[in-house]
């Protein structure tokens, strides 16, 4: 048995592959297997895995398209490392140390899972620190030592930990388009007693360009379906911290949108009784998004429903849209009125600089500087 198997999907990673290739292939620990699982790319990335096909570690596998999720359990299925870790072929193992520091201290403590540090990598390839750590958002760790499951932080960021095999042996990725990863560690968390972590920078983990990826009504549907599966099987675990910190993070989206889809999902897919703890976010985001499908629906029919549900005062739709369009008529004026003042701001400021450029220029010592430089021109 190998000691540590890293799965790694590739799809269409031409950019960013040797890196991550080199950062595992280079690591000071050399009894591991890295398992490649080619899912259906059509650039060159398996054109790069061939070129790493001489080290006997890596196994290179071809799928066609069937995303993430499917890639990682194959690999999962095929796996015989003693520990099990994940790499995306866009990241990078921070230094040559990391799996020989986990392992090793996974080791000596028999750790089921063994956590660490990650960081950012930005698009131009630099390492920044990890702003969620600041936020409170996940567990930093700043010395080596154990924290309960309900200490790690929202089901995020899986790749900076290592886990037993046995572990996880019956826990895979759903197929989901979004969402797959936090459900995998969230039943990870329900199953673990303990984390055992090390206070080393493991993992540069690349930021999307757009974290706008919910471009379609599937993938918001499981986007928000993931977030009632993993609160339920954290709270079926009594993991309640962790919940709370999810539900927190589910709030933050939900008013972060005015989506006619995202308002419909979540209706059908979570009972109001989940967010007895949150009722004025969700009051708040209910009502956003019931005013503005008002204008969407653009109905009679609806406004009345609406009128009942939020306590509106205007009798028809009609009613409605003119005191919609005058309150942004005076918003407006608001704005303007606020756009003159601070022009009139800026030419006084204009005006106070010529008196001052103009009483400079017409000195005499300024006359007779600019002589000078006339003849050094």
């Amino acid at each position: 048995m190998v000691k540590i198997s890293v799965i790694i999907p590739v799809y269409n990673d031409e950019k960013h592959l040797k890196e991550c290739l080199d950062s595992i292939s280079n690591q000071t620990l050399d009894d591991i297997e890295i398992i490649c699982i080619n899912d259906g790319s059509t650039d060159s990335s398996l054109e790069i895995l061939n070129e790493y096909s001489t080290d006997k570690r890596i196994t290179i596998i071809t799928q066609t398209n069937q995303g993430s999720a499917i890639a990682r359990n194959k690999g999962l299925d095929i796996a015989q490392g003693e520990y099990i870790g994940f790499l995306d072929a866009d990241d990078i193992y921070i230094n040559r140390q990391s799996l020989e520091i986990m392992f090793d201290a996974a080791k000596k403590h028999d750790a089921s899972m063994i956590s660490a540090n990650l960081k950012f990598l930005t698009p131009e390839r630099n390492l920044i620190s990890n702003p969620h750590y600041k936020r409170g958002t996940f567990h930093y760790f700043r010395e080596e030592g154990i924290i309960e499951p309900d200490e790690y932080g929202i089901p995020f960021y899986f790749y900076k930990n290592l886990y037993k095999a046995d572990l996880i042996e019956d826990i895979r990725f759903p197929d989901l388009l979004r969402g797959q990863d936090p459900i995998f560690l969230s039943k990870v968390l329900s199953e673990v007693d303990e984390i055992y972590g090390v206070p080393i920078d493991f993992y540069g983990y690349m930021v999307p360009l757009s974290f706008d990826k919910l471009d379609s009504y599937t993938k918001k549907y499981h986007y928000i379906c993931q977030y009632r599966q993993c609160i339920d099987i954290l709270d079926n675990s009594e993991l309640f911290k962790t919940s709370d910190k999810y539900m927190h993070n589910l709030m933050l989206y939900l008013n972060g949108n005015v989506d006619a889809d995202v308002y419909d999902i979540v209706c059908e897919v979570f009972d109001e009784k989940y967010f007895e703890g949150y009722k004025s976010e969700y009051d708040s985001f209910k009502r956003s998004n019931i005013l503005n499908k008002i204008l969407e629906e653009n109905t009679q029919e609806y406004f009345l429903k609406a009128k009942d549900e939020l306590g509106l005062k205007e009798d028809s739709l009609k009613e409605y849209r003119i005191g919609l369009f005058e309150s942004k008529m005076d918003l407006m004026e608001a704005e303007y009125n606020e756009l003159l003042s601070e022009n009139e701001r800026l030419k006084k400021e204009y005006e106070v600089e010529k008196s001052f450029n103009e009483e400079v220029t017409g000195s005499k010592s300024w006359k007779l500087m600019d002589r000078l430089r006339r003849m050094r021109g």
